[in-house]
């Protein structure tokens, strides 16, 4: 009896598996992108992840896809995925040994990535950090080389609900021939690869009209390939048969775009859907760090006419919230203001019409635009360890994660005399740390809630209120720092 449960419960799980493997869709050309729900449950910037991850690989003439670059360095914010959920096929057994990778955090791979995936030129494209692409890789005995082969290229994202941790979710997970990363390579923005926005027109089958083909190129200047890409994927379907796009909810308002060249600024209302109606100018919106652990809202080149008009900015614990936090009219196009709400992850500003209520009281009327979520500084490796080193801020408090890999069992002996303190400015020596901000690193607390499926997350919360120039230092002993975070 124990030996027939054992194989029904080996037969459920590979059942399990398989099943959760053949529900992965396949993609195979930009036509199939067409049918993914881009902007609402899966995220715009995976459409530009894609196009860089495209364009970055090489693609010989028998379609044999090779990587560039070395995924087990962190570039472009890479590393190792182990399908512990079996989100994918089980690796390959055999002789020649496989490897999953994913790649796009667009945190650890800041200084990597394009600029146009950091700070897309439209906002409505901006990440949340939540899209990746999974690779396969066919692995060399002799380490990474040059000619080492992608056999599998998928997208996912990581579940929209904290409480998954940081596990993918299959039911937005894609897979990707290698036929539709030929068809993306064709909308590079490197040289354009000989092929001109009319041509991508007719070689795709778009209806995108002269007029409106102008306008993109107009926007979207060096990047118009892509743009015409995104138009494709995101806009035309709604085009056809003359029907006009639905109106978005109004809490999916397009965001800010900031740094377009070539813009000018325009007063059509903002809900009109791009490209029909020009981009409007680069206003910059940004929460920042205040004074005594508060918040700040900084913002750039709001036009004149809406200054005029009485805008306020506004802000928000976060991109989801309704319900405002603090706001303030402002009287500038450019300017600071402190707010009354602590520092905290998430948090956004946005940008508003006013109204009076019971005659004298002003408050947010529409919305025009928004900004980023404020987001902590990334980890810093702690040297010769298989650890980081994390400044972030709760409440308007510096605090400290250290992120330990799962594989380092005996961190708790090695750290045994190591400590980590908090200094408000970057020149004091190791010995001035702020008064009593400071702890041992094996008295850390765990997190409260996953941060890293890799990772084991524990974390101090000092009373030090966050400022510029604040720094946490890693060190292990005799006062020899094996890392240091500053807040900028």
């Amino acid at each position: 009896m124990k030996m027939w449960g054992r194989l029904v419960l080996c037969c459920a799980a590979l059942l399990l598996s398989i099943t959760s493997v053949c529900a992965i869709k396949k993609l195979n050309s930009v036509n199939d992108l067409k049918k993914v729900d881009f902007g609402r449950a899966v995220p715009k910037h995976s459409l530009l992840l894609l196009h860089w991850f495209a364009n970055t690989i090489d693609i010989d003439n028998n379609d044999v896809i090779r990587l560039t670059f070395d995924p087990n360095l962190g570039t472009y914010g890479s590393h190792h995925y182990g399908n512990y959920e079996r989100l994918l096929n089980p690796l390959p057994q055999g002789n020649i040994k496989y490897r999953y990778y994913t790649v796009g955090n667009l945190f650890q791979g800041r200084s990597d990535l394009p600029g146009y995936v950091l700070h897309p030129p439209n906002a409505e494209y901006r990440g949340r950090n939540r899209d990746r692409i999974i690779f396969r890789v066919r692995e060399h005995n002799t380490g990474w080389q040059n000619d080492e082969r992608i056999d599998e290229v998928y997208i996912t994202q990581h579940y929209d609900n904290s409480n998954e941790g940081t596990r993918y979710d299959p039911s937005y997970t894609y897979q990707i021939t290698t036929n539709l990363l030929q068809q993306i390579r064709a909308f590079s923005v490197e040289d354009n690869q000989g092929n001109s926005l009319m041509e991508l027109r007719e070689d795709f089958g778009s209806n995108i009209d002269d007029s409106r083909l102008s306008a993109l190129k107009i926007s979207w200047g060096e990047l118009a390939c892509l743009g015409l890409l995104l138009y494709i994927v995101l806009e035309e379907k709604y085009y056809q048969n003359n029907k006009p796009r639905p109106a978005e909810k109004r809490n999916r308002l397009p965001h800010c775009v900031v740094n377009l060249p070539g813009n000018s600024e325009n007063h059509h209302d903002a809900s009109h859907s791009w490209p029909e109606r020009p981009v409007q100018n680069s206003i910059q919106l940004e929460v920042m760090t205040g004074t005594n652990g508060k918040a700040g809202i900084s913002w750039q080149d709001v036009p004149y006419h809406r200054v005029n008009e009485r805008v306020m900015v506004v802000l928000y614990k976060d991109n989801n919230a309704q319900e405002a936090m603090y706001s303030t009219v402002i009287g500038s196009e450019s300017g600071h203001v402190n707010t009354s709400a602590f520092l905290n992850v998430g948090l956004q500003a946005r940008l508003h019409k006013t109204k009076k209520k019971y005659c004298f009281w002003t408050v947010p009327s529409d919305e025009i635009c928004r900004g980023n979520e404020f987001r902590n500084p990334g980890k810093v490796r702690i040297h010769g360890y298989d650890a980081s080193l994390q400044l972030f801020v709760k409440d308007g408090k510096a605090c400290a994660r250290l992120f330990v890999n799962k594989s380092f069992g005996n961190w708790t002996s090695e750290f045994k005399k190591s400590w980590v303190g908090f200094y408000d400015n970057p020149n004091k020596p190791t010995q001035e740390y702020e008064w009593w901000q400071w702890q041992w690193a094996t008295k850390f607390k765990p997190a409260s809630t996953p941060l890293d499926y890799y990772h084991d997350v524990y974390e101090y919360h000092s009373s030090m209120a966050i400022a510029p120039g604040v720094q946490a230092r890693f060190i292990l002993k005799n006062d020899i720092v094996m890392a240091q975070a500053s807040w900028m």
